[in-house]
């Protein structure tokens, strides 16, 4: 049989109705659970937002780059045009006896 000293020994070492209290419950956690699937939710739409952003900002930049890439290539042409110039008109000096000051 058990004695009233027993009982309070397995008090001491197994938790009563009272000590569970303080933890939360089937529904409690049903609810946080909902909570952060809302939570979550939300998060997907902004980080769906951020990348459609980032997708902008991605076609701006390669737009940047074509044109930087354009501009590039249009210097080297008027480059190699001016060089072009700068002999015939040494060539023209010399030819016809003009001195061209530097």
């Amino acid at each position: 049989m058990i004695t009233n000293e027993d009982v309070a020994k397995l008090k001491g070492v197994f938790a009563t109705k009272d000590d569970l209290k303080h933890f939360a419950t089937k529904d409690d956690l049903s609810e946080a659970i909902a909570d952060v699937r809302v939570e979550i939710g939300e998060v997907r739409d902004t980080v769906d937002t951020i990348a459609v952003a980032v997708g902008r900002i991605e076609n701006a930049i390669d737009k940047l780059s074509g044109n930087i890439q354009d501009l590039r290539i249009e210097n080297a042409a008027g480059a190699a045009h001016l060089e072009r110039h700068d002999r015939q008109i040494e060539a023209l000096a010399r030819e016809t006896g003009i001195t061209i000051p530097e």
